[in-house]
């Protein structure tokens, strides 16, 4: 069964890599982001995995560990925005999630 296009409930995987990315364009540790985005370790790090996979994030050693938006992953979000400009919606929730 398919959801609604508007919002109905969950955050979708494409809110929560949103707000991953808006919270890590100054970078953030591992613990902020945790209770930034409202989500567990385990969950966080999964979405962690999958940006730094595609070049969204990337892992910054300053004196400690932490998450920064890559150059790539600032322009997925003027995009993300764009679309949603276009749409005329707030909210987008995505028909299946990915994790």
């Amino acid at each position: 069964m398919k959801k609604s296009i508007f919002r109905a409930g969950r955050r979708s995987s494409m809110e929560i890599i949103v707000n991953i990315l808006e919270e890590a364009r100054n970078g953030i540790n591992k613990t902020r982001l945790v209770y930034r985005t409202n989500l567990n370790f385990l969950v966080v790090q999964k979405y962690i995995d999958f940006l730094t996979d595609k070049s969204l994030i990337q892992v910054d050693q300053r004196p400690n560990l932490v998450y920064v938006t890559t150059e790539r992953g600032l322009q997925f979000l003027g995009e993300f925005a764009k679309l949603k400009d276009i749409m005329g919606i707030e909210q987008v929730v995505e028909y299946q999630t990915f994790l």
